[in-house]
Formats: C-alpha cells, sequence, structure tokens
C-alpha cells in the first residue's frame, strides 16, 4: 500500500469549537470582516489548544477541530482537552469585553469533547498534503457540539470522556438524548461553570 494512504490507530481525545449564529454575526458585512473576525476570534480560541498541548487540526469557517493525544507526550489528553475548553470560555470572556466596547456583537460558542479511537494519517493530492484525524469519534464529537445548542449549554462531554475526568471537575449530567445519524440515545455532561481555568 502507498505510504500515503498509510494510517495509525490512536486514543485521542477530539474536540469541536463552533461560533453561535456565525452567519448573521457577519451577514451583510465585508469579507474581509470575516478574515478580521477569523483572526481576532478564532485564531485566539484555537491558542488556547496550542498552550496545553492540543493541536487545532483545521478550521472550518465557523469554528475548529482540535486533537489531544496524537504525536505528543501528553500524559492526560482527556484533561488537556477540558483544560483548554475551560481557557476558551475564559478567553471568550475577555474577546465579548473588547467586542462590547467597539459596539460589535459578542460570540457565543459550543464545544463538544469525545475520546475514543481515531485513525490518524495523510491525505493528498498533487497540491496539497495534510495530516488528519478521521472516524467515527470525529463525528460524534461533532454531534455532541450540535446538542450544545439543544441544552443551550456551552461545553459537553461524552460519557467515555467523563469517566476519565469525572473527580477532576464538576460536570451536570444531561438528558440522553439521540445524536444526529446515531441510532442509541448518548448521555453527556455540562462542563459547568464553578470550574476554574488551570493557570
Amino acid at each position: 500500500m502507498d505510504n500515503a494512504y498509510q494510517a495509525e490507530k490512536e486514543i485521542a481525545t477530539i474536540l469541536f469549537c463552533d461560533i453561535r449564529n456565525f452567519t448573521s454575526l457577519l451577514d451583510s458585512e465585508d469579507p474581509l470582516k470575516a478574515v478580521k473576525f477569523a483572526n481576532t476570534v478564532l485564531a485566539e480560541l484555537g491558542k488556547e489548544v496550542e498552550n496545553v498541548g492540543g493541536r487545532v487540526d483545521r478550521f472550518t469557517g465557523d469554528g475548529f477541530m482540535a486533537h489531544f493525544g496524537i504525536s505528543d507526550s501528553l500524559e492526560n489528553h482527556t484533561e488537556s482537552a477540558c483544560r483548554a475548553a475551560l481557557n476558551m470560555r475564559d478567553a471568550l470572556q475577555s474577546i465579548n469585553n473588547k467586542r462590547y466596547y467597539e459596539v460589535e456583537s459578542v460570540v457565543a460558542t459550543g464545544i463538544g469533547i469525545h475520546t475514543g479511537t481515531v485513525a490518524y494519517g495523510k491525505i493528498e493530492t498533487s497540491q496539497i498534503k495534510q495530516e488528519t484525524v478521521l472516524g467515527d469519534v470525529v463525528n460524534t464529537t461533532s454531534r455532541i457540539e450540535e446538542l450544545t445548542k439543544y441544552f443551550s449549554v456551552d461545553i459537553l462531554l461524552s460519557e467515555q470522556s467523563y469517566h476519565l475526568l469525572k473527580e477532576e471537575f464538576v460536570f451536570q449530567k444531561m438528558p440522553a438524548q439521540q445524536l444526529r445519524g446515531k441510532k442509541k440515545e448518548m448521555v453527556t455532561y455540562w462542563l459547568l461553570p464553578m470550574n476554574l481555568k488551570k493557570e
């Protein structure tokens, strides 16, 4: 098999971050403002991922996907993902304080976190070479992030991630809910605002 199509299985934690109402935030705006928004909001939130040892895999326009535990020395990648989410929550408050004084709309996010086995590999064309993570864990994390809208919360973890961290953080168990594209209902856990970022 060509090396370009080889992949490795890794146990990792995936994080999806999505900007709420992204389209309406930039509706009828100069497209250059979208670039400014990406650099002042998405990039700042992405830095919080990198600060705890995670990696932003890709930006999606209205958010990003990140992974923890692949090709790094994180002792507890699930905890690192939660630390990143808490730091992002704090960073967003600072971002919104600045946007408020500049008479700009405040920004809200939804974050989904899930832990499991993923495939880590390379996708190539003649012009693009990209290393990325793929698999059901990635798709499930995206669906968990979507549930944050349903529950009107900002950070949700899967049951798998929760059981690795239940003694480290304060959570609220949410009612079981069927994820889009999934047959079984899933229980998720809200990472409560009383949790503090780690300096």
